[in-house]
Order: C-alpha cells, then structure tokens, then sequence
C-alpha cells in the first residue's frame, strides 16, 4: 500500500472515528494525517483546503440556533459547495483511478462528514442499534424488494451475478466514502432542514422526504446511463427517506443505502465493473 492510498483509508478510518468516540481530537487526527498524506502525495492541491474549511465552518455554524434566513443562505450555500464536490468541479482534488470505470473519490465525502461530526445524533449503545435494527432491517427488505421488482421488468437493470473487482475496496469506499457521507448530506442535513422549516405533521414528513429525494437525484446526473435510471435514483431516495424520517436514525437509512448498492453491483449491471 503507497501512501497515496493510504490516504483514502485513513479518510475512511475518519467516518469510522465518528461512531467508536465522537470526539473533534479523534476524528481530526485522522483527517489532518489523511490530509497530509493526500497532500503529500498530489492527491489534494492547496485550494482544496477552501472547499473543505467552509464546509466545516458552515456546519460548526449551523449547529447552534439562527434566524430562518440567516439559517437558509447558509444551508443554501453549503449545498452549493457539497455539488461542486459531487460533480468533481471544484479545483484541488485528483480522485483514484483505481480501473475501468471505478474511480475513489476523496472530494465528495466532505459534503457529508462535518454533518456528522456537528450535527446528527449517532447511535452508541448495543441496545440503540438493536432497537434501529428491529425497524429499519425489515423496511430495508422491503425497499430492495420494491426497488428490484419495479427496475427489472422495466430493462433499467439486468440480472448478472458477479463477484466486482476490486471487491473488498468496493465494499469499503462505498459505504464510507458514499453511502455515509451522502446520507449524512441529503438525509441528516437537506431532509433534516426541510423539515425543520415546513413543521411537524403530514405535510412536513412528504416534503422534507421528496425535497431531499429531488436533489438526491440531481445530484446523480451525469453518473446515471437514462433518465429512467434517474427516476430509479429519486425513488431510492424516496425509500432511504422515509426510513429515515420513521426511525429518526440516520444508521437506518444508510443500512438501506448501502444494501441496495451492494446488491447492485454483486447481482445486477452496475455502472462501475
């Protein structure tokens, strides 16, 4: 392993940090080392640190009490920002190539790590995760249940079981470097801010979930091969939504994200082989 990659991993480890101790020393040893390393090695530039020091900022600033407008041209800009990581558009950052088309990403995580270092209430007693289990595992059948029964008579995907390249790094990229981070974002923080604004009640819980699904789905342009495939994409986030907003977890909502995305690429044509 070069030192390259080495940062990915301990970026990784950085997300990981956050659910064995929640603490701003612990997980910001690990991302200084990761950023060093990425540095060091020309995975990051010198203007990366911009992108990366506003998010944090603005996530450290949200998560006292603000005036409504105050609070939405932060948020406003925060999604900004988290879209040029997402599209790969903000300057600073070279991404691993690892083959074909499977790429690791170390600019988009960062849409989603300072969300769950400031923001999001994590689980820590066995006793939690059993209690999120009871709910979200049976809701997470259902979802892939539904997703699968509605995407292979349409031809958006095809049956290929497979074992991917590169398994192990696929398994561990995506769920730290994707599934987590992007919950965290549209789903502890759009969905989160959506709902806050709009109020409890039916009308708060459907915006909040199709407001954040929406922009879920925008954010996968250009990674989608059809706009029928990008419908598929606002229905999952439909699924990780309202999983999320019923447990009131964001563990639970990445356990459905991550599941439909490791059945994708073990059983099905995956965008990535």
């Amino acid at each position: 392993m070069d030192l390259c990659h080495l940062a990915f991993y301990i970026l990784m480890m950085t997300f990981l940090s956050l659910w064995v101790h929640r603490s701003s020393l612990l997980w910001g040893a690990f991302l200084v080392i990761s950023y060093i390393l990425a540095f060091h090695t020309g995975v990051v530039q010198p203007f990366s640190i911009i992108p990366i020091g506003l998010l944090l900022t603005l996530f450290w600033v949200l998560k006292k009490p603000a005036q409504p407008t105050t609070r939405f041209v932060l948020a406003i800009i925060a999604i900004i920002i988290a879209a040029g990581l997402n599209f790969h558009s903000i300057p600073g950052f070279n991404n691993w190539h690892v083959s074909g088309n499977l790429w690791i990403n170390y600019d988009k995580p960062f849409m989603g790590l300072f969300v769950l270092a400031f923001l999001l209430p994590l689980l820590r007693s066995p006793d939690e995760w059993y209690r999120m289990a009871l709910k979200a595992v049976p809701l997470t059948l259902v979802s892939v249940l539904i997703l699968g029964f509605l995407a292979l008579p349409s031809g958006t995907i095809d049956w290929h079981l497979k074992l991917p390249s590169h398994f192990l790094l696929r398994i561990a990229s995506n769920l730290f470097l994707v599934a987590i981070p992007e919950e965290a974002f549209f789903r502890g923080f759009v969905q989160e801010e959506i709902f806050k604004s709009v109020g409890p009640g039916p009308k708060g819980h459907i915006t909040a979930v199709l407001g954040a699904s929406v922009l879920f789905a925008l954010f996968h342009i250009g990674w989608t091969a059809s706009a029928a495939m990008l419908g598929f994409v606002f229905l999952a986030g439909i699924f990780y939504g309202a999983i999320y907003q019923y447990v009131k977890a964001i563990e639970a909502s990445i356990l459905c994200h991550f599941c439909v995305n490791l059945l994708h690429m073990t059983l099905f044509t995956y965008h990535a082989e």
